[in-house]
Formats: C-alpha cells, structure tokens, sequence
C-alpha cells in the first residue's frame, strides 16, 4: 500500500530530527546538547520534536535504535554478497568498524554514559530492543558459517559457538576503537579478526621449526 503524504512527511521529520540529535550530541556531548540546540539543527520547531518523541531521552534511545538497524542492514548486504567466505567476513567487519566510524562520537558518548549504566526502565528499554537483534545476528551468522563449512572453506566446528565468538570479539574491538584517541586504521582491525579467525594465532614458523 502506498504511503500518504503525510506519512512520508512524518518519516522525513523523524529521519531529520534523528540526525540532528546525532549531529548535535557529537559536538556537544550528551549532557549538554539540548532538545531546542537539536531543533534548530534539524530546521523545525523546538515543539515539532515533541510530536514525535516524548523527551530528549526518547528522541536518544530511537536515535540508537534506528542507527543500529542501518548496522545491521549494512551487514546484512555484506552477508549476502557474493564471493568466498572470507570475502564475505572481510567484507562485514568492514562494514561494521566503518559504520562506527563514521558515527564515532555519538555511540561513545552514549556507550560512557548509557550502558550498561542508567534506570531500571532504560536497562529493561535496551533488553528488549538489544537482545531480539542480536540472537538475530548470532542466528544468520551461524546459517553462513554452517555454509562455509558444508562448502570445506572452515573445518568443522559449533556454528552458534563460532558465531557468538565472531561477534563479541569484533565487539571487543569496535569498544576499544571508541575508546581511543587515534584507533589503528579499520583496514589493521579488520585484517587482524578475519586472519585470527581464518589462520588462528599459532606462528607457523615455531611449528615447522619444532619437528
């Protein structure tokens, strides 16, 4: 069914408002940015945003919400890609460290200051929202390992274990890349997980030279 145009107008709002809060919080920090600094970024008015969002807590959560739902688009298409496996795991540990990136203030402000931190009622918010997504993430990333294995690319191993091992450490990384000042290049990280993954963390040189 096709969308009115008021609807597409409301999406349109949203989507602006939404980036304005990312814009505004990356320079300002999540304490100082205000709804009506938000407003005038976005070019509405300040009780424009209240048609959408309850309260400047809201408007943060949706703002996450949403943003984390373009990530796990972005892997998806990775996922799905053509080519090997390991061009595949390349090419979603690339999307996933550039998507950081490219919204690198906004997630390490509200990491610092949001999680795991806050009320009961935003701890209980982010279950609900987090968990569904990644027992998701953990589910379709396990189906492409059990591929790969079926195909001969990885030896054969627990696909949900193995997934759930690829996730966390690539979220492992993607922390501290926030954390730093000056991350090493996303190429560095991204090399660093798909050979560790791939080839392990065994030199082979100390290998051949023990027989």
């Amino acid at each position: 069914m096709a969308k009115s145009k008021e609807d597409v107008v409301s999406e349109f709002r949203v989507q602006s408002i939404q980036e304005a809060a990312i814009r505004v919080i990356s320079r300002k920090g999540m304490a100082a940015a205000t709804m009506q600094e938000i407003a005038e970024e976005a070019g509405v008015a300040k009780g424009t945003i209240y048609l959408y969002f309850r309260d400047r807590e809201e408007l943060v959560e949706k703002t996450f919400e949403t943003a984390i739902g373009e990530l796990h688009k972005r892997l998806d298409a990775a996922l799905e890609g053509d080519g090997t496996f390991e061009e595949r795991l390349r090419a979603v540990m690339t999307a996933q460290l550039g998507f950081f990136n490219e919204n690198r203030e906004f997630f390490r402000l509200y990491h610092s200051l949001r999680m795991p931190e806050g009320t009961t009622a935003q701890q209980r918010r982010q279950k609900r929202t987090c968990q569904p997504q990644f027992r998701a993430r953990v589910d379709r990333l396990a189906g492409v390992l059990k591929q790969a294995m079926d195909a001969g690319e990885v030896r054969p191993l627990d696909p949900k274990r193995l997934a759930l091992f690829l996730i966390e450490g690539s979220v492992a990384i993607v922390l501290e890349r926030l954390a730093e000042d000056a991350p090493p290049p996303e190429s560095d990280d991204v090399e660093l997980i798909v050979s560790t993954i791939l080839s392990g963390i065994a030199n082979p040189k100390s290998k051949r030279s023990s027989h």
